[in-house]
């Protein structure tokens, strides 16, 4: 009888679960691309330099973040030594994809920019759009290719 009860065993595990193979389901193809980030950080000048600061509780898209910069940090980012350096005349900002990037059209001459500025715009637009670089136009000129440094 010990035997039966072996063999019935091995016989229900080597039959598996009863589940029978199929063909592949087709489905829809997958999604390629850059993906938007819709809490990216904001970043802000401190001691001549650009730092990040999540803003969690907001929902960023390209064609706000221009504006967000130009009105500057919140109280609590001040608190901690945050500031902005993109003058408030900068917005309202367009925002296009281009093959190599984004192209930002400012309200203001780009070529009267800080350093700083520039990589507040750029870094906070390639954490919003991972999508190589940057063209900074507005007032006639322009600052071609800008990545995040």
């Amino acid at each position: 009888m010990r035997r039966l009860g072996v063999v019935a065993l091995a016989l229900a595990v080597l039959t598996g679960c009863g589940i029978r193979p199929t063909d592949p389901i087709p489905g829809l193809v997958a999604p390629t691309g850059p993906v938007e980030n819709t809490a990216p950080s904001l970043f802000w000048a401190a001691g001549g330099v650009v730092v990040p600061s999540n803003r969690p509780q907001a929902s960023l898209s390209g064609y706000d973040v221009v504006e967000l910069l130009a009105l500057g940090p919140t109280p609590d980012e001040q608190a901690r030594g945050l500031g902005t350096e993109v003058p408030f005349d900068a917005a309202p900002a367009t925002i296009d994809r281009v093959a190599n990037g984004l192209d930002v059209h400012l309200s203001t001459d780009v070529s009267q920019l800080s350093g700083v500025a520039v990589q507040q715009i750029v870094c906070t637009l390639l954490g919003v759009q991972p999508v190589g670089t940057v063209n900074l136009r507005g007032g006639g000129h322009s600052l071609e290719f800008q990545k995040c440094a």
